[in-house]
């Protein structure tokens, strides 16, 4: 039997889900690639629709969902600038995507994902922790942001000391914050997240 298996953190904010009194409709920020992390909250009977910025990886994830048989209403999208109407969606998330940015712009997409959650609705965010092992990588355009080289691409990682990230959800309640910190031992590779769950007061 081949079962699918993601991310543990994404099973945690499930878990709030559940626990809410809020309807089903979810949004991912970052929604593109080979799997899909929606297809967790399809399988659970979520409304799900999601949002991607790289034509390239929606392409990748329009081809999970074909061979899944099913519609996960990923289009094409910026977070900074999210094209849905205020109040529209009861959860909303973005897993691995949105330390690509610098710490303006990703205060930008918090906005944005405060305008878009209805009242009493749960945002689950992740952001790269200053201990996780490529930290002071690349070119410091700014304090915690790095520009890097993966292979011909430039990319963006911003990373946060602990507390740090605290300011982004004045308007939000904190409901969850974990700093989660895994060895990966075949890439000696030490991994470090910071994990939000916060929510809009109603």
């Amino acid at each position: 039997m081949n079962r699918e298996i993601y991310p543990s953190a994404l099973y945690t904010f499930l878990k709030f889900m559940r626990e809410n009194s809020g309807g089903k409709r979810i949004l991912d920020c970052g929604a593109g690639g080979h799997f899909p992390k929606i297809s967790l909250f399809y399988a659970n009977d979520y409304e799900v629709y999601g949002i991607e910025i790289i034509d390239e990886q929606i392409t990748k994830a329009n081809e999970y969902a074909k061979k899944k048989g099913i519609n996960l209403n990923i289009q094409q999208g910026d977070m900074r600038s999210i094209p849905f109407e205020s109040e529209y969606f009861d959860y909303v998330y973005s897993y691995n995507t949105i330390f690509h940015m610098s710490k303006k712009d990703i205060g930008i997409a918090i906005d944005e994902i405060y305008r878009i959650l209805k009242n009493g609705g749960l945002c689950y965010l992740n952001l790269l922790s200053c201990d996780d092992s490529i930290y002071g990588e690349g070119e410091e355009k700014h304090p915690g942001e790095f520009s890097q080289m993966f292979g011909d691409e430039e990319v963006i990682h911003t990373f946060f000391k602990d507390d740090e990230p605290d300011n982004y959800f004045d308007k939000f309640k904190i409901l969850y914050k974990q700093k989660r910190t895994v060895l990966i031992n075949t890439e000696d590779y030490l991994e470090s997240m910071l994990d939000y769950i916060v929510k809009k007061d109603a």
